[in-house]
């Protein structure tokens, strides 16, 4: 996924033409002059690689704070600008997996510059993420069990578990998560949108994993025509 090679991979080879360039622009590690010494090179490529670890650690205190604040795409998106600028705020700034930083060896052009790229591609993986076929598994022998991932640029951001009973005409979700840097991102909406899509005859329960998320089941089902309510056995199959 894009946005997880601008903030971790140290390499501009697997990026896109665009965003490419700008990482070559970043550190010219690459088709530099010949005239250019090793010192510089190996220079100039340590100090891409904390800006990235700058811009990653700002990143990595937003997704922390998902739990609690549950803050949306754009909301998210903010607050991980103002840990950016936190950090670029400080005359040392010790970053988890790379140690003490001064922002004043910085650029703050390319810290800004890998930012938005970084913050942009995020929003791109959201508004193209998809939901994968679904896929059989064993779980009980009464009722039919599957599980398929949502994925954006072939990487899973959540899993989704759910049974049905066709006989009965309901399904019941078993489980449903996505990765903490996922989360609060409509994500959930498209999963259970895509329940309903793949096995329209049914009415849709939920297990008590409901109790964790109750405002955005009450929040669904306004839209839907299954009550999405906690029922571990919504018909005897299921027990």
């Amino acid at each position: 996924m894009l946005m997880v090679r601008l903030l971790w991979d140290p390499s501009s080879d697997t990026l896109p033409p665009g965003r490419r360039r700008f990482w070559r622009w970043c550190a010219p590690a690459v088709a530099m002059p010949d005239s250019v010494s090793i010192e510089e090179r190996v220079d100039r490529g340590v100090r891409r690689r904390a800006v990235q670890a700058l811009v990653r650690e700002a990143y990595l205190t937003a997704v922390a704070e998902q739990d609690s604040e549950r803050r949306p795409p754009p909301a998210f998106a903010e607050a991980w600008r103002a840990h950016v600028a936190g950090l670029l705020d400080r005359d040392n700034a010790v970053l988890a997996d790379w140690g003490p930083v001064r922002a004043a060896d910085l650029d703050s052009g390319l810290v800004w510059g890998l930012y938005e790229l970084a913050s942009r591609a995020r929003q791109d993986a959201i508004e193209h993420a998809v939901a994968a076929p679904s896929r059989r598994v064993q779980r009980g022998r009464q009722v039919l069990t599957f599980e398929f991932s949502i994925l954006s640029d072939g990487a899973p951001l959540g899993d989704v578990t759910y049974g049905i009973c066709t006989s009965c005409g309901v399904g019941l979700l078993y489980k449903i998560g996505f990765l903490d840097d996922w989360q609060f991102c409509g994500l959930g909406r498209l999963a259970l949108s895509q329940l309903e899509a793949r096995h329209p005859d049914l009415t849709w329960h939920t297990t008590g994993q409901l109790r964790k998320a109750r405002g955005f089941y009450d929040r669904y089902r306004q839209t839907s025509g299954s009550p999405w309510t906690a029922m571990d056995c919504p018909c005897t199959h299921f027990s």
